[in-house]
């Protein structure tokens, strides 16, 4: 007895040691990691996510930014709807992302070691993330700049401007160079008007702005086609193209913005168009060299259906379609306040009777994305910046 016991302790001790050596050997990580990464590469967004939880080890791989500039190559990345957005009574913004297959925004867990303005920021998309820059803290304008990781969903400060600034401008030009106009205190002085960040060398510095008439806020811009010039409007409706070679602002003759105020979120598309939204749950469109903006058409189902529709935020999603943002207001008490979302793709046709070009808007989807924490909020949710970005 005591013989088969031995044996059978030695079986046991035996298998225990080839499992173990099983599970050593077997695996992704039995490979060279070459290979290892090459096979990451070919999945999905959401199947890295899956796979970032198994361990540690599988999170690092899958989220770094190796991987993610193979599967750029590939042509395996798509876009992410990210959201930034200040919901009371949390003191500062969080971010989230559009889940792709559940069509919910999911709070993302950001670590946050440092106050976050809560108005008056503008925001920058480069290639790997958004820029956060300036904006109010505590009533004040600030200088910090932060940066938000779309790939590997963190959040770290970069490089503080040289002048605090609230409600400023700012463009990617080049993808090299971010321009910030104005939104500083001491807006006589024009030698601090304006300031540029290198990305490479990660520096900022006053920039000499050559212009015949100092632009009031601007109001909008938009970076055009040759990613080196920047069409912009002032809160005066004065129109102005900014060249970052000879970085020189130049006015418009004869040509003035009406309701500059009332233009928010423009948009550049590939065929030449302007797009902004207007009031009313309104997409406006109108051709740079135009004065007069016409109605993007298409939306009249959802203007009906929702009792005061009105977008509050505007956004390419891909390529090929736009997105809006609106907030759905409780019918009755025990209802909750709603975030609603649709994406859309735009067609055009000529009209027979004036010849006319005009855009339809073709709805893909729309429906509710967040849902407020309790019935009958009266709060607003303070969406304050929504992009899409490749992952």
């Amino acid at each position: 007895m005591k013989g088969r016991s031995a044996i059978r302790g030695c079986s046991q001790l035996e298998l225990k040691t080839k499992r173990k050596n099983e599970t050593e050997v077997c695996g992704l990580w039995s490979v060279p990691h070459d290979v290892f990464v090459d096979c990451l590469s070919q999945l999905s967004r959401l199947d890295l996510v899956a796979l970032a939880m198994v361990s540690k080890r599988y999170r690092g791989a899958a989220k770094s930014h190796g991987l993610r500039i193979l599967r750029s190559r590939r042509g395996c990345i798509h876009p992410n709807m990210y959201v930034y957005m200040h919901m009371y009574p949390d003191p500062s913004p969080r971010w989230f992302v559009l889940h792709p297959v559940q069509r919910r925004l999911k709070r993302l867990n950001v670590d946050y070691s440092y106050p976050a303005p809560v108005a008056g920021s503008c925001f920058v998309q480069d290639e790997w993330g958004i820029y956060i820059i300036g904006g109010l803290i505590d009533g004040k304008p600030t200088s910090e700049v932060t940066f938000f990781d779309c790939t590997d969903h963190t959040v770290c400060r970069a490089k503080p401007m040289k002048m605090a600034r609230s409600g400023a401008s700012a463009s990617l030009i080049d993808k090299k160079k971010i321009y910030v106009f104005g939104g500083c205190l001491d807006a006589a002085d024009s030698s601090k008007w304006a300031e540029v960040y290198d990305l490479e060398t990660e520096t900022w510095e006053f920039v000499s702005v050559v212009t015949p008439k100092m632009p009031l806020k601007i109001q909008q811009s938009v970076v055009m086609d040759d990613m080196k010039h920047v069409y912009a409007v002032d809160e005066d409706g004065q129109i102005f193209n900014f060249s970052s070679t000879e970085c020189k602002f130049e006015a418009e003759d004869g040509r003035t913005e009406s309701n500059p105020e009332n233009r928010n979120d423009w948009l550049k598309a590939d065929h030449q168009a302007l797009f902004c939204r207007g009031t009313g749950g309104r997409i406006l469109w109108r051709f740079p060299f135009q004065s007069d903006w016409q109605e993007v058409k298409g939306l009249e189902e959802l203007q009906q259906r929702h009792s005061g529709f009105d977008i509050i935020k505007f956004c390419f999603y891909d390529h090929e379609r736009m997105a809006i943002f609106w907030e759905a207001r409780p019918q009755c008490p025990d209802q909750n306040l709603e975030l609603w979302y649709a994406e859309f793709f735009i067609t055009k046709s000529k009209n027979k009777e004036n010849n006319l070009w005009e855009l339809f808007a073709n709805i893909k989807w729309s429906g509710a994305v967040l849902s407020s924490d309790s019935p009958s909020s009266t709060v607003p949710l303070n969406l304050l910046y929504a992009v899409s970005h490749y992952v």
